[in-house]
């Protein structure tokens, strides 16, 4: 797994960047003020009325600017690149008199293939475009990564920014800030052969066909997110207020907001808290000398508890947040929000989530779509963006999808059961995250339901191979063994592995407690779990986790349904 080097650098990356775009201005004249009158809101974004755009080219290393006319007499167009930490990220609050100090004026363009006059911006320094990769290490899921690394992204953000004005004198006329990533989509899109100019928003004055931007291609966790709904359907979390743009999403009291306030609860969403008890009485406050501050990043607080989370082996915390809903096209999605920390109001009203993540999933199709937050920086818990939404987007999801949760915690199925996230429940009284037997979307022994994932070959998406043999039928004839199912799931789930039990409670320790797989245990009991079907199975499994290639242990594909191939999925 590649990862940047981003040590001291990076401390003078802007200096880089800005420095070198700028090596003419010593020639130039500063921007004067003019009689021009203001602009309004229509000037500013990627819808902006005079057709601003930007994108990378990925052959020359460079960003362009893109208009639809020519520029008048004294006007400019300024580009810079830069990082930025995802909470910072603001259209209305880019600075264009600082973006035309430190870049280099444009004033000649050309027209392309695509119909656009382009002008040419600066190039990329290869930590930017690194950027796009930081969150690819799977560690990040524990945060067992180099805490200089974090430090760095803390400082100076993790997210590569590409910003443009259009000016005259020192008034800007169009002013626009997108992600490299979603960038390099439009670099993508514009430079197909013989194409038009195209969004697959269908952004105010561009025409053409929604062709372009697919499976094979994407890069972005922007047009992905429109690719997963254009497959799976809306995401209910978010009001929809045109093309490319909605409301947020309060994940703590479940309602749609604004930039200015609340919108209300949305039909057909629900959820819940995810309880953290101690001999089965809900606990909202860290044990003694563990509380966690706001700028703490840690999953767990607590000394000991019933049940633990599997992904922070058996650290837990009061506070975390899983919501559902289903929209018309039969798609279950889901959002979870933890890694809490404390704003000052209690762990359990907090709205800042250091992890947030989010899964699409069709049971009929089985395409499957996955979402994971800039750890550490998008965390703002109260405004969760829609994926798709292109100029919020980024305040909180990454730039690049993660794909690393699908070769290990998602490999079997999209969602994933415990006894922690089991916990939190629906007012009917179902577990919120979809579950096998219980929700009639998800029937037990349906080994043949597909489940392949959008644009998985494209974005480094995995689904392992699953273990059939029939040593195996006690425990795969309800679901799939795959992944860490083989491992340490199966084991935390039939009552060993110290490195998670040490955190357990005797409460939970008990074997009606730890041995939460299989569900009905009738009969079976500690003396004789090990010559019980499931015990036999168990050893089965844990032989094949660690030795794959023995001749018993047969593997298969997990089927994909009518979505094989990512280049006629859509």
């Amino acid at each position: 797994m590649h990862l940047p080097r981003l040590g001291l650098r990076t401390f003078g990356l802007f200096a880089a960047i800005g420095v070198a775009a700028a090596g003419s201005l010593i020639n130039c004249a500063a921007p004067q003020a003019d009689a021009d009158p203001p602009v309004g809101e229509d000037a500013i974004g990627v819808d902006n009325k005079l057709g601003l755009g930007l994108r990378y080219d990925e052959a020359t290393g460079t960003v362009q600017a893109t208009l639809r006319q020519e520029l008048s007499a004294g006007e400019r167009i300024y580009v810079r690149v830069r990082r930025e930490k995802a909470e910072k990220l603001s259209q209305k609050n880019i600075d264009c008199a600082e973006i035309a100090q430190a870049s280099n004026a444009l004033t000649a363009g050309k027209r392309d293939g695509s119909g656009k006059l382009v002008f040419q911006g600066p190039a990329v320094d290869k930590s930017i475009v690194d950027l796009l990769h930081v969150y690819d290490d799977p560690r990040w899921a524990t945060g067992d990564v180099a805490q200089a690394l974090k430090d760095d992204l803390r400082e100076h953000g993790s997210v590569p920014v590409v910003e443009a004005c259009k000016m005259k004198g020192a008034k800007f006329s169009a002013k626009l800030q997108v992600n490299l990533a979603y960038a390099w989509d439009q670099g993508s899109l514009d430079h197909q052969a013989g194409a038009q100019t195209r969004s697959i928003h269908l952004r105010a004055g561009d025409g053409g066909a929604p062709s372009g931007i697919d499976e094979t291609n994407v890069r972005s966790q922007t047009e992905y997110g429109q690719l997963c709904v254009d497959d799976l359907g809306e995401i209910p979390f978010f009001k929809k207020n045109g093309a490319g743009k909605y409301d947020t999403f309060d994940c703590r009291n479940l309602v749609g907001t604004t930039a200015t306030g609340t919108t209300g609860p949305i039909p057909g969403v629900e959820g819940a808290m995810i309880p953290v008890t101690i001999a089965g009485e809900a606990q909202s406050k860290c044990s003694p000398g563990k509380e966690l501050g706001l700028n703490s990043e840690s999953y767990g607080c607590m000394d000991k508890a019933d049940h633990g989370m599997f992904l922070a082996t058996g650290d837990v915390q009061p506070g975390p947040m899983v919501v559902t809903a289903k929209n018309d096209r039969g798609t279950h999605w889901l959002l979870l929000c933890r890694k809490v920390a404390d704003d000052g109001n209690g762990m359990t009203k907090t709205t800042v989530f250091n992890d947030m993540a989010m899964i699409g999933h069709n049971p009929r199709t089985g395409r499957t779509c996955f979402f994971q937050n800039s750890i550490g920086s998008g965390r703002d818990g109260a405004h969760v963006p829609h994926p798709a939404d292109v100029e919020k987007s980024t305040t909180v999801w990454s730039t690049s999808v993660q794909s690393y949760c699908s070769g290990s915690c998602h490999a079997a199925d999209a969602f994933v059961h415990s006894p922690w996230i089991d916990g939190a429940k629906r007012s009917d009284g179902t577990t919120v995250v979809p579950k096998m037997g219980e929700n009639p979307d998800f029937p037990v022994s349906q080994l043949d339901a597909p489940y392949s994932i959008i644009a998985a070959d494209n974005l480094g998406f995995s689904i392992p191979k699953q273990l059939v043999s029939d040593e195996v039928g006690a425990c795969n004839n309800c679901h799939r063994l795959a992944g860490n199912t083989l491992g340490t799931f199966a084991r935390w789930s039939t009552g060993t592995g110290d490195e998670y039990y040490s955190k357990i409670t005797d409460f939970g320790k008990a074997f009606e407690a730890s041995h939460w797989m299989p569900p009905r245990t009738e009969g079976v009991t500690a003396a004789n779990w090990d010559a019980s079907k499931f015990g036999v199975a168990m050893a089965f499994i844990k032989n094949c986790d660690s030795n794959s290639s023995d001749p018993k242990c047969l593997w298969a594909d997990s089927p994909r349904g009518a979505f094989n191939n990512p280049s006629t999925s859509r």
